[in-house]
């Protein structure tokens, strides 16, 4: 299953205040870092950033996105990242459950699940970015996108699916 999504809006503040501007945006895309995700499907997302949470990390020596791989919490991955209109827009690819554990597959199974009935659950990126004030300067990296109740930005979310 492949859904699309709007991720981030261009000049338009997220809850906590932040905003990220088209140049920025733009100039991420076209930086290695976003290259080797994508042709690595290593830009992955889950639910809810709480697998990402430096806080329930055991060990600093465990990477906080690396929270994914131990909680086996990782459901699909981005394919790509594009700028239309005002909006950051993802498409996202699910893992085939089939050859998933049964801890991934239930989580795979329950937010398809949900997207096939109707509850197109938002979206939301974890970003790491230079500031200045609430406002980014640089985007380092985009590590993932994932599904959460509370997003960043209001109406970032899945604005259609499709089934292959």
């Amino acid at each position: 299953m492949i859904v699309r999504c709007k991720v981030i809006p261009i000049e338009k503040k997220a809850t906590d205040g932040s905003i990220f501007s088209k140049k920025v945006l733009l100039e991420y895309l076209q930086s290695d870092m976003y290259k080797y995700r994508i042709e690595n499907k290593l830009m992955v997302g889950g639910i809810t950033h709480l697998n990402r949470d430096e806080s329930r990390t055991p060990s600093r020596i465990i990477a906080i996105s690396d929270q994914m791989l131990l909680n086996k919490s990782i459901t699909h991955y981005v394919t790509e990242l594009y700028i239309q209109n005002d909006w950051m827009y993802g498409t996202i690819k699910f893992l085939d459950e089939k050859i998933m554990d049964e801890d991934s597959a239930k989580n795979i199974r329950f937010i398809k699940g949900l997207l096939l009935n109707g509850i197109y659950v938002p979206v939301s990126a974890s970003v790491v970015a230079e500031w200045r004030g609430n406002v980014a300067v640089r985007v380092y990296d985009i590590l993932g996108i994932d599904f959460t109740l509370e997003p960043g930005f209001q109406g970032a979310g899945v604005i259609d699916i499709k089934i292959q």
